[in-house]
C-alpha cells in the first residue's frame, strides 16, 4: 500500500508541476495544460483510426522484439560458447551500440521502405542489449566449474546439461533481456516511424500533429505510446517472474563464480591416503587445510566416485525428487531409477517434499538431497565433504546409521572429510589427520 501510496503521489506530484509551468506560459502551442492534453487522449480512444494506428505499430514492435530475442539467443549462446565468435562479433555490437537512433533510421529511410524502417530500426538497437545478456549467461555456465564437475561425477549427457544446468541458469539473463529490450522496441519502433512515415502508425500520427502545431495531440500521442509501453513491460514482467519469484540468493547475478585458489595449502599429492578397497575412512584437519582440495583430486584420479559436495551443487529449479532421480536414468532403467530415488528420498525423511524445487528448501535440507543423491549413484568411492553440519545431532546420528547399513549391504571405500571427530570415529574404521601426515 506504501509504494502504491508513493507511486501515485509521485504522478500527482508532475501533474500539478506541468499544470503550473503551463499556467506561467500561458501559450497552448508550448505547452498546453494537462487537463487539454487529456481531453485530446480520451478524443483518440473514440477514434477507430486511432486503433488501426495502434494495431501497426503494436505489430512492428513484436515482429521487432520477436526477431531480435530469436537472433540474439542464436548469436549469443555462440558468442558465449565460442571465444572467437564474440571477439568477431564484439565490433559491430560496439558500433550498434554507440550509434544514435536517429542517425540509424535516417540511413535506413533511405535503403527499404517506410514500413520496415521502424522494425529494422527496432530489430538493430535492441539486438546489442540482447547478444550481450545470452553470452553472459553462457559463459557463466561454461566457467561454472563447480556445476560442471557435478554433471561430469554424475555422468550428466549432453541433453542432460543443457536441459537442467544451462538453461536454467540463462533464465535470469533472458528474462532481463526481454524486459529491456521489449522498452527499447517501443521507443526505437516510435521514432523510425516519426521520421520514415508509413501510412498506419502511432509515431506518423504524431508527426502529423506536430507538422499542424497540434501541441495537445502530439503529447495525447505521447500519452498513449508511454502508457501503451508501460502496459505491455507490466504484462512482460508478470509472465517472466512466474508462478514464484525467483530466490535471488540463486541468480548468477548475486552469486559470481569463484575460482579456486588453493595458494598456501598442501600439495594434495603429498597427503594422499592410501585407497584401501571398502575401507571407511575419515580425514580430519584444521580448517583451511585443503581437506575439500584432497576429495577434488581423488574424483579426478579415480574412477567410479560418487561425491556429496560441501555446497551441495543441487539443480534449484528441479525438485527434490528430480535431483536425485536425473543422475539414475543414466544408471538403470526409470522403473528401477525411480524407485531407488524413492527408498532414498523416505530415508533422507523428505517424502512430503518430493515435488517441492529445491531452492525452496532450507539448508539442511538441501543437504539431505545432496546425500542422498551421492549415496544411491553408484561408484567404487563414496566421498562425504562435511555431509552432516546443517543437521541436527539425533537427525546426523540416524543419516549416518543409514549410510553405514548401506555401506554393509553394498560395500565400496567411504572418505569422509569432518571437523568432528565424534562423527569419523562413528561412521568410519580409521581416522586420519592429515596435517599429522603433512608435517611427517
Amino acid at each position: 500500500m506504501k509504494k502504491i501510496l508513493l507511486g501515485a503521489a509521485s504522478v500527482l506530484s508532475i501533474i500539478i508541476i506541468w499544470q503550473i509551468i503551463a499556467e506561467l506560459i500561458n501559450s497552448p502551442l508550448i505547452l498546453p495544460s494537462f487537463f487539454k492534453v487529456l481531453q485530446d487522449f480520451f478524443s483518440l480512444l473514440g477514434r477507430k483510426v486511432f486503433y488501426r494506428q495502434l494495431f501497426a505499430t503494436f505489430l512492428r514492435v513484436l515482429a521487432s522484439f520477436s526477431i531480435s530475442i530469436l537472433a540474439g539467443l542464436l548469436i549469443g549462446f555462440f558468442s558465449g560458447r565460442f571465444e572467437s565468435v564474440k571477439n568477431f562479433i564484439s565490433f559491430p555490437l560496439s558500433v550498434l551500440r554507440v550509434t544514435p537512433v536517429v542517425a540509424l533510421i535516417l540511413i535506413l529511410v533511405f535503403s527499404m521502405s517506410s514500413s520496415l524502417v521502424p522494425l529494422v530500426a527496432g530489430l538493430l538497437m535492441t539486438l546489442p542489449m540482447v547478444v550481450t545478456n545470452i553470452s553472459e549467461g553462457v559463459e557463466h555456465s561454461i566457467k561454472d566449474s563447480k556445476m560442471n564437475e557435478m554433471t561430469r561425477i554424475f555422468e550428466f549427457t549432453k541433453k542432460q546439461k543443457i536441459k537442467y544446468i544451462l538453461i536454467p541458469q540463462l533464465k535470469p539473463y533472458l528474462k532481463s533481456a526481454l524486459v529491456s529490450s521489449f522498452g527499447m522496441s517501443w521507443k526505437v519502433v516510435a521514432a523510425g516511424e516519426v521520421l520514415s512515415l508509413p501510412r498506419y502508425a502511432l509515431g506518423s500520427a504524431l508527426a502529423e500533429a506536430q507538422v499542424h502545431l497540434e501541441t495537445s495531440i502530439v503529447l495525447a500521442y505521447t500519452l498513449a505510446l508511454i502508457l501503451l509501453s508501460y502496459f505491455f513491460e507490466m504484462i512482460l514482467k508478470f509472465l517472466c517472474r512466474g508462478k514464484n519469484a525467483d530466490n535471488p540468493a540463486d541468480s548468477p547475478a548475486d552469486s559470481p563464480v569463484k575460482k579456486e585458489n588453493h595458494n598456501g595449502r598442501p600439495d594434495p599429492k603429498k597427503y594422499m591416503p592410501e585407497i584401501i578397497e571398502n575401507e571407511k575412512l575419515a580425514l580430519i584437519a584444521p580448517s583451511g587445510f585443503g581437506k575439500t582440495t584432497l576429495l577434488d583430486y581423488i574424483s579426478q584420479t579415480f574412477g567410479q566416485v560418487s561425491y556429496c559436495f560441501q555446497e551441495n551443487r543441487l539443480m534449484n529449479e528441479c525438485t527434490v525428487f528430480e535431483n536425485i532421480l536425473i543422475p539414475l536414468l543414466n544408471k538403470y532403467d526409470e522403473n528401477t531409477a525411480r524407485q531407488k530415488a524413492q527408498l532414498w528420498l523416505d530415508k533422507i525423511f523428505l517424502s512430503e517434499k518430493k515435488d517441492t524445487r529445491v531452492k525452496f528448501l532450507s539448508g539442511g535440507q538441501k543437504q539431505r538431497v545432496a546425500l542422498a543423491r551421492a549415496l544411491v549413484f553408484p561408484s567404487q568411492i563414496l566421498l562425504l565433504d562435511e555431509s552432516f553440519n546443517a543437521q541436527d545431532y539425533k537427525l546426523k546420528l540416524r543419516l549416518m546409521d543409514f549410510i553405514k547399513e548401506e555401506l554393509t549391504a553394498n560395500p565400496r571405500t567411504l572418505i569422509f572429510v569432518t571437523h568432528d571427530e565424534r562423527d569419523g570415529k562413528y561412521l568410519c574404521d580409521r581416522i586420519l589427520y592429515l596435517d599429522e601426515v603433512a608435517r611427517s
